[in-house]
């Protein structure tokens, strides 16, 4: 199977193309604006890169996976958008896995629960807990770093993952907890996701030709009009 996964919703944008069961192309770049103008850049240059597998491009794909969050809105939106304008005009379907499950993909094996915390750019952070084997035990969230650890099921070890990882570590070690930094990707990358999907696709393909719906857990940070401005 061939698939092109693209991930713009954290401060990077990023795309790689899976096949022949590994990672054959990618392309990063942090950034904090401007993923829609870098986006389709790297798309044609994967593409590019790895000919011998996607001779016609698009023509030869079999699904477009996309994270749909959390993380910032803009971001989301850019993913979201640019992934179903391709699966149209390629006709092809979408998956879609969340930026906090990309992340603990991303990490070695511990052997404990593991926490994934991710920069919500506020002073809560998007979390969420998994078991020893991925398997999630909450559902996303974006929560205060103190207000973690009555959560956290018995007082054994965790294991602590992602951007956002100081602010929560510094809580949990205030609570008593024992805490394992890991140190993969600390924010979702297009070469993770690209073999997360792939993975979900072989276990019997969990895509959509429907739109995508983002994963955003709270309202958008704007600012109402001031008194006598035009809207």
């Amino acid at each position: 199977m061939k698939l092109l996964a693209i991930e713009t919703a954290s401060s990077a944008c990023s795309a790689a193309l899976f096949a022949e069961g590994r990672v054959v192309a990618e392309r990063s770049r942090e950034m904090e604006r401007g993923q829609a103008e870098a986006l389709m850049p790297m798309v044609a240059d994967v593409l590019a890169e790895a000919t011998e597998v996607v001779s016609r491009g698009f023509a030869d794909l079999d699904v477009i996976a996309v994270t749909v969050g959390p993380g910032a809105f803009t971001g989301v939106r850019i993913g979201l958008a640019a992934a179903g304008a391709m699966a149209a005009a390629a006709n092809l379907p979408t998956l879609g896995l969340t930026t906090l499950e990309v992340v603990a993909a991303a990490q070695a094996p511990a052997g404990l629960p593991l926490l994934v915390a991710l920069d919500a750019k506020r002073s809560d952070v998007y979390c969420q807990l998994f078991d020893a084997a991925l398997a999630p035990l909450w559902e996303p969230r974006a929560i205060l770093p103190v207000s973690i650890p009555p959560l956290l099921p018995d007082g054994g070890p965790v294991a602590l993952a992602g951007d956002a990882a100081a602010p929560v570590a510094a809580a949990l070690r205030a609570a008593g907890r024992q805490v394992h930094l890991l140190h993969g990707h600390g924010r979702p990358e297009a070469s993770v996701l690209a073999r997360l999907a792939a993975a979900r696709w072989r276990d019997g393909p969990p895509a959509t030709r429907a739109p995508l719906r983002p994963l955003y857990l709270r309202a958008p940070d704007v600012s109402p009009p001031k008194p006598g401005t035009r809207p």
